[in-house]
């Protein structure tokens, strides 16, 4: 299969032309539990010559009321503690051997996970956003109802391929 002015990866596999050249970007929390959307970017990474970008996205730990959050002085907050969540991450990631052979970076956020890895997507014009699919029972299923779906918010976006795994 070829396609017309299109180019080719590495291994001589046509690339769609009209695919973006940006990364393949792909949600990640914990290196537990983002196994197989990971091993889905990684694939695609290398298949499409594009860089990974792994994105986390923490939740805000408090609620935002008209634009100011009073914080206790005791509370660890800030950049220390993202700080040491994203180096856990990395080092974990770093151990699962899933990311072996391929270039990636990681971006940690705050806030909904749709909406920033849609905001990231854009920024980098993003070739393809890989996402995980839960179905881990009760509590799942009210998490969803409360702050929706990421997978189902991020094919609704159609502004770039999306690559649901479960």
């Amino acid at each position: 299969m070829t396609f017309p002015g299109g180019e080719t990866n590495s291994h001589g596999l046509p690339i769609p032309p009209d695919l973006a050249d940006g990364p393949v970007i792909v949600g990640v929390d914990e290196a537990s539990t983002c196994g197989r959307p990971l091993r889905a970017a990684v694939f695609l990474s290398l298949a499409l010559d594009r860089p990974l970008l792994l994105v986390h996205v923490r939740r805000r730990s408090m609620p935002m009321i008209e634009g100011y959050v009073p914080v206790p002085e005791e509370t660890p907050t800030g950049e220390r503690v993202a700080d040491e969540i994203e180096a856990e991450l990395v080092e974990s990631l770093k151990q699962s051997n899933d990311l072996a052979g391929v270039r990636w970076e990681l971006v940690t956020t705050v806030g909904d996970a749709a909406a920033e890895l849609g905001r990231i997507a854009g920024e980098r014009d993003a070739a393809c956003v890989v996402v995980g699919k839960r179905n881990k029972g009760f509590a799942e299923l009210v998490h969803r109802i409360t702050s929706g779906s990421v997978s189902r918010a991020m094919v609704a976006a159609n502004r770039w391929p999306v690559l649901v795994v479960p």
